[in-house]
């Protein structure tokens, strides 16, 4: 399973949500002598390509795992496209609208290994914040941002303390594994900026 699963919203707006993993596989590939520099170049070209939010740099030579997000599926195929052709032996995890991946993949010449679903939300619903709280907390898959966190920023952004821009700056800080949708982010906070005054 995929900590960036559960993102929640809208088709139109989850087309413009996608995120990128490369990560090493315990006991498979992060004993490679060189597997530490594959995925720091992996992390180079999910760099290249502009994302939106990139899991901090000083993290790459630590972490198992280099995550990205991009807003559009176009330079999604465009970096899997580069990839395929580095064929660098670590696994790449896409997560976004299953129909728009399955049809870059397919224009690249890739097959799915893997697909997962999210089976939506099961218990006590009513005791979660509203849907476009839920759009901004899910784009944190450790839901590292919590609803409160929210809140007091929309409230900052109504009472003209604080700009949308900044506010999602402030609210992605939690999010270390750079998978946090800024500029989706900006435009649900101005919604429910607005809503609520």
């Amino acid at each position: 399973m995929t900590h960036s699963l559960h993102r929640k919203g809208k088709k139109a707006d989850l087309q413009k949500d996608y995120v990128i993993l490369a990560m090493l596989a315990k006991g498979i590939n992060d004993k490679f002598p060189d597997s530490r520099h594959r995925l720091i170049q992996i992390g180079e070209i999910l760099n290249e390509y502009n994302p939106i939010n990139i899991l901090p740099k000083e993290l790459w030579k630590v972490s198992p795992v280099i995550t990205a997000t991009y807003t559009d599926i176009k330079t999604v195929k465009k970096l899997i496209k580069t990839l395929k052709k580095e064929d660098l032996g670590i696994s790449i995890v896409v997560s976004g609208l299953l129909e728009e991946i399955q049809k870059m993949a397919s224009k690249i010449d890739l097959k799915l290994h893997t697909v997962h679903y999210s089976l939506g939300i099961f218990g006590k619903k009513e005791l979660l914040p509203s849907d476009k709280i839920l759009e901004i907390t899910t784009m944190c898959g450790h839901h590292c941002i919590s609803p409160q966190s929210v809140l007091y920023y929309v409230k900052l952004i109504r009472d003209k303390k604080i700009s949308v821009e900044k506010a999602a700056e402030k609210l992605k800080k939690p999010c270390v594994c750079g998978i946090f949708n800024l500029s989706r982010a900006v435009q649900i906070l101005n919604i429910i900026a607005k809503d609520s005054s």
